[in-house]
């Protein structure tokens, strides 16, 4: 049974309640993804390189923009996030609200001796917080 990473038993931020192997990775690699999608670059002293870069580049456009997000996070994951491979980070904005970008992770975790197809869903509001949703 998966019992949390090192990180997650030495600030107690993973409780391991009757999950099975697939269920508790699924969730463990949700909080590290959460942790590196909240963490601004240069906040960690042991990873400078660690966590989401600053967003808001002015000479960019909208796609432009996107297609910057798309590709920061999937580095940012395959660097610090080995469980997921196959990472695909796709992001968009909703036609009713540009404030809103959404992203959508999908990629691949091994339990139990299987590939599993997993997808987490993140949310980047307007003022620049991100929401990791499992």
């Amino acid at each position: 049974m998966y019992e949390g990473s090192l990180f997650e038993k030495l600030t107690g931020t993973f409780a391991d309640i009757a999950h099975d192997e697939k269920e508790s990775l699924y969730l463990s690699i949700a909080n590290n993804l959460a942790y590196i999608f909240t963490t601004n670059v240069g906040s960690s002293e042991a990873c400078i390189d660690y966590g989401k870069p600053e967003l808001n580049d002015v000479n960019l456009g909208l796609e432009e923009s996107l297609s910057n997000i798309n590709v920061v996070f999937t580095d940012s994951i395959l660097k610090y996030e080995p469980r997921l491979y196959d990472v695909n980070v796709k992001s968009s904005t909703g036609s009713q609200n540009l404030s809103k970008i959404h992203i959508i992770i999908t990629g691949y975790m091994r339990a139990k001796n299987e590939d599993h197809r997993v997808e987490y869903t993140a949310v980047i509001l307007n003022d620049g917080i991100i929401e990791v949703k499992r």
